[in-house]
Formats: structure tokens, sequence, C-alpha cells
């Protein structure tokens, strides 16, 4: 598939992605107020969350197999529309069952932007300016963890909790007009039929390559999951912080990721072969130092603070490669390897999510083995997908200086 260069505009890309993300973070202030209105334990009520990210793990692969099947343009169009109706719906809706069918279907319509933004990019741009993209679409999305929650505790304090999901169904109407108008339809030559999409899914599934960049991206978001789900007890429990404090460290920790992910968009030199390289050697270093700093001085706010802001920043600057080469594995199924890579990356999300909680039920500091073995899990898939790289390391500290 030749390079035409991408008409759309980048920023329409990263918003239809970051507004995925947007939807999962903004809930995490209206637990407690749900919590008095339905009369149910905290405990419950995640599950407004964990819904919400198994409709984009079971939903997205679908997406990514009917957008190169039908065209891009009417399924993010239909997605858009399902998201907008069924945050509507949750204004009106009176029981927890109800709610957590609607944030499914949110979940399911939302998704389509995320699989065919990283689609287009593909599909249109070389490989240096698509890293380029990727990055502008990572830093989007990493900085919606740090907007959401204030915005969700605001309004849900002074508008009630109808009033975020009237933000939500907004947002995603002003979406759905932008993409109305930008995104062209696609000639009928380029769509693919039944039978040839579901060739690429058995040709995906059977990409070593695919799954080594999927598998990585699903471990970088182990290492982020693993904390967001245990990061409120941990620091208010073992520290003493409130969740204000605490909101407002990880709002400083989401925009070390920015930071990482904005200097691939704006330097060409960090995503070269070498500079990819002695991040992922520095991932490596960090994961390592976790279980280290625990071994030495035992569970401490900068032993824990220290590690997660690295592996942040490094994270922002390994991402975008990671997405690429999931995407570029088979170029003629970009939208299904979108739709299938994001699948793996959400469905390993919720898998680090409950094995944090599950270590932090049984030892507190057993956190931070989760989180490096989430570390160590990226480490060792890039080099099985980059074996040169790891043939070159080794012919280079036998033949020495």
């Amino acid at each position: 598939m030749t390079h035409s260069g991408l008409t759309i505009s980048r920023w329409l890309l990263a918003a239809i992605s970051s507004l995925s993300p947007f939807g999962v973070v903004i809930m995490v202030p209206l637990i407690p107020l749900l919590s008095v209105s339905f009369d149910r334990n905290i405990s419950d009520l995640q599950y407004l969350i964990s819904i919400y990210v198994i409709g984009l793990a079971i939903s997205q692969p679908l997406v990514g197999m009917l957008a190169d099947r039908l065209g891009k343009r009417p399924v993010l169009l239909s997605g858009f529309t399902l998201f907008v109706v069924s945050s509507a719906a949750l204004m009106l809706a009176t029981t927890l069952q109800q709610m957590i069918a609607l944030r499914f279907l949110q979940a399911a319509g939302v998704g389509a932007g995320t699989v065919i933004a990283r689609s287009m990019i593909r599909d249109h741009l070389a490989p240096d300016e698509a890293l380029k993209a990727f990055a502008l679409l990572t830093a989007a999305m990493g900085f919606t963890p740090v907007i959401a929650p204030v915005l969700g505790g605001l309004l849900a304090t002074n508008g009630g909790i109808a009033s975020v999901f009237a933000l939500m169904a907004a947002l995603g109407l002003l979406l759905l007009f932008w993409c109305l108008k930008s995104i062209p339809k696609e000639p009928a030559e380029v769509r693919q039929e039944q039978r040839v999409t579901l060739r690429g899914y058995r040709s995906l599934l059977g990409s070593s390559v695919f799954w080594g960049h999927a598998c990585a991206f699903g471990f970088i978001q182990g290492m982020f999951f693993t904390l967001l789900s245990t990061g409120g007890a941990l620091f208010n429990q073992q520290f003493g912080m409130s969740m204000t404090t605490f909101g407002g460290v990880w709002g400083v920790l989401s925009l070390t990721y920015v930071v990482g992910s904005f200097l691939i968009s704006h330097s060409a030199k960090m995503g070269t072969p070498t500079w990819q390289r002695a991040a992922v050697m520095a991932m490596l270093v960090v994961s390592l130092s976790a279980p280290a700093l625990l071994l030495f001085s035992g569970l401490t706010l900068v032993g824990i603070l220290a590690p997660v802001a690295c592996s942040m920043l490094l994270s922002g600057i390994l991402t975008p490669a990671t997405l690429y080469g999931s995407v570029n594995a088979i170029p003629k199924y970009s939208g299904s390897a979108a739709g299938l890579s994001s699948a793996v990356g959400m469905s390993m999300a919720a898998l680090f999510s409950y094995l944090g909680a599950l270590a932090y039920e049984y030892q507190p500091w057993m956190v931070m083995i989760c989180f490096s073995g989430a570390g160590l899990g990226f480490v060792g898939c890039w080099y099985l997908t980059h074996p040169r790289a790891l043939e070159s390391q080794k012919r280079s500290s036998f033949e020495g200086p």
C-alpha cells in the first residue's frame, strides 16, 4: 500500500483517540457520589470502570474488521453515534444495572476512534511521519488522565452526576460533526470482502511481529494500570496522602508520559533504532530498580515515585513505535491490526489491574513487583520483535571498544 499523505487533521485523529481514555478516567471521582446515590459498596461501582475496559477489548477487533470491509468513515460515524446516544441515555439511568449496560455501549462506540485513527495514520504516512503522528496520539491520550478527573469532579459537585454524562455526549457530538465534515469517503476498491478480512485476522494471529508489538504495548499499559487500580489506596493508607494530593501527584506522573510523546513528535532522532534501543535498556534498568529499592529500603514514597516517573517518561517515548509496529505488521490489514492490538492492550491492562489489586491485598509492597514484571515483559517482547538489535549488542560486547 502506498503512502499518499494524510489530508485529515492530526488533531482530529488525536481527539477521537483520546475520548476513549477520557471516558475511563472521568468516572473515578463519580464513584463515591454514586455509592451514596445507589446505596452500594465502592467495590460494586468499580464495574462502571471495568465494564468500559471490557467493552473496548471486545468491540475493537470487530471495529477493525468492519473498517477494512465497509470503510473507515461509516464505521467511525456509527461508533460515535452510538457513543452519543448511550451517553445521553446515561443521564436518565436510574439503576446501577442500566448504567453498566450503557457504559458497555459507550465503550463499544468510542473504541472506533482509537482503531480508525491508528489505521489511517499507517495507511497515509511514511514511517518517520507516522511515528510522529502516533506520538501526538499518545500525548493526547496521556493528557486526558490529567484533566478528566478534575472536570468530572467539578461537574458532579456543581451540576450533578448527569452533567458529566451531558459533557461526554456533547464532546461525542462535536467530534461526530467534525468527522462528518473532515473524513472523506473511501473508494469502493479499497474495501475488502468478508473472506479477505477473515483471512487477514488469521494472518495477524499467526504473525510473531504483530504479537511482539501488540504484547509490548499491552505490557506498557500493564505498568500504568497496576498503579491506577491501587494507587489511591496505596498512597493514602501507606503514606497518609489525601485523595486530592494523590490526584495532583498522578497528574504530574501522567504529564511525564506526555513529555516523552512530545519528544518523539518533535525529534526524528528519538525514533531511530539507536535511541529506541537506549530507551528500552533504560526501561530494563527502571524495571529492575523497583524491586532493588524495595530490597534495600523497603516500601518508601521515593521508591515508588522514582521508578514510576521514569517509566512514564520512557513509555511516552516507546509507545508510538509499538503502536506503529503492530498496525504495520501486515499493512493491507491495518484496520484489523489496529483493532486487535487495541484489544490486546486493553485485555492486558485489565489483567494487570486485577493482579495489582490482588498483590496489594496480599502485601502492599508486592504492587511494585507486579509493576516491575510488566516492565520486564515489555523489554522481553521488544527484543523478541527486534532480534537484530540483540545480535548487534552481543556482537559489540565481543568485539570490545
